[in-house]
């Protein structure tokens, strides 16, 4: 049996950190990362998937840690990958993951009594537009629009 796809991948990552549903943070090799911003997470099938926060695609990750896409895969797994809605789908639920984490703790800041600074509001406010937006697209009203009809 081969190595497991995630044991290969992560020693070529730096400052791996493991979160707590399991998957990883790590500089992106990609472009000149200086905080975390490379999100790995080994799927049930033993797939490895990236995504990159600041914008960088898949292949472009692949190909600076000197893979092929299919290192990504456990051997002899055929599996030709999900499909285009189950990739938007999954794209956009990790965006609105990511932009509820960034929110919550802001708000932590804020209730215990420290200042944000402008650059944090002002990411906090990007959030709340790509949430909103992720909401249109999947057509999900909000609660308050959903009451006041009902």
């Amino acid at each position: 049996m081969s190595a497991r796809p995630v044991n290969i991948i992560l020693p070529l990552l730096d400052k791996v950190a493991q979160l707590r549903d399991g998957s990883w943070m790590a500089l992106c090799p990609a472009h000149d990362d200086r905080n975390a911003s490379l999100h790995v997470t080994e799927l049930a099938d033993g797939r490895v998937i990236f995504h990159c926060y600041a914008g960088c695609g898949g292949a472009d990750v692949v190909e600076a840690l000197g893979l092929r896409f299919g290192d990504l895969k456990p051997d002899g797994l055929d599996h030709t990958g999900p499909t285009p809605v189950e990739r938007d789908a999954r794209k956009s639920l990790q965006a609105v993951a990511h932009a509820a984490l960034v929110t919550v703790t802001l708000l932590n800041t804020v209730a215990a009594g420290k200042v944000v600074s402008e650059k944090q509001s002002d990411l906090a406010g990007r959030l709340a537009v790509e949430i909103q937006q992720a909401l249109d697209a999947a057509g999900v009203k909000p609660v308050s629009e959903r009451r006041a009809r009902g």
